[in-house]
């Protein structure tokens, strides 16, 4: 199989930046972008060949040299959580904007957001049900990924989690629901790694869930966390019924060499 090496980062943020990082390590040859000067300048300074890039539902401004002989590009861009965002809007325009000028194979980053919120064990080919305005659009977006003239896979990634990045920070004052439900989050190594491998193996085209196959209670995971990180403890809503959903992330492992490494997430 030939590897494909030049690959472009559209939104370098958290996720972005190490999986930028990780592929350069590689060498492979990585575009970065990001909306602001400082933002360019910061990806700068870690050694990355970033861009200034702006991105709306009618428009990209900025450097378009970003594009110039990508072989793959990752979408890394989250809708905001607002119902006004026309996250889709932008999404339609650079698929355009990609089909007039180069054929190179997507990525897009999206998230198990997309399943809802009901119980069950979803997989990639499980009924959609959106119940948040990005969640909605991510959905539209995806479809028009996969729909494409350009090659396109759609990674739907779950709760992020690593060492500098956990929600127990957002949540250890608030009345945490759903106790004995269970968690569906990926870590950093293998949210990175799962991409990697996805690039990789150019040839696939479809949806992929990236979920740690450990699924641990939602309140041993936040009593474990705020405990580590030395926080009050936190507070949950015992009188929730128990709601039990859980992503199977194992498509993946089945159709590349992809295996996960975190398989504790009480670290």
């Amino acid at each position: 199989m030939e590897q494909v090496k030049q690959v472009g980062i559209l939104g370098c943020g958290w996720l972005g930046t190490k999986l930028a990082m990780k592929l350069s390590a590689q060498n492979w040859n990585v575009n970065v972008s990001s909306t602001s000067v400082e933002g360019m300048n910061a990806l700068k300074e870690k050694g990355l060949n970033s861009f200034q890039l702006r991105l709306s539902e009618n428009s990209l401004e900025g450097d378009s040299a970003f594009f110039d002989g990508l072989d793959q590009l990752v979408i890394s861009i989250p809708p905001k959580r607002t119902e006004t965002d026309p996250y889709s809007q932008k999404i339609r325009f650079l698929l355009k904007f990609l089909q007039l000028k180069i054929n190179c194979r997507v990525i897009f980053l999206s998230s198990t957001s997309v399943y809802g919120k009901k119980k069950g064990t979803y997989h990639e080919g499980s009924l959609l049900s959106p119940d948040t305005p990005s969640s909605f659009q991510l959905i539209q977006s995806e479809k028009m990924i996969l729909e494409s003239s350009n090659p396109g896979v759609v990674v739907r990634l779950g709760g992020l989690v690593g060492p500098d990045r956990n929600p127990i920070f957002k949540l250890y004052h608030k009345l945490i629901p759903n106790p004995d439900g269970v968690l569906n989050f990926i870590h950093e190594t293998d949210a990175v790694e799962g991409i990697v491998q996805l690039l990789t193996h150019n040839e696939l085209e479809g949806v992929f869930n990236l979920v740690s196959p450990h699924h641990p209670k939602r309140k041993d995971y936040y009593l474990y966390m705020a405990n580590k990180f030395l926080l009050p403890t936190p507070k949950f809503a015992f009188h929730d019924p128990p709601l039990e959903r859980m992503i199977d992330g194992s498509k993946i492992e089945n159709q590349t060499s992809f295996s996960y490494q975190v398989d504790n997430l009480l670290i």
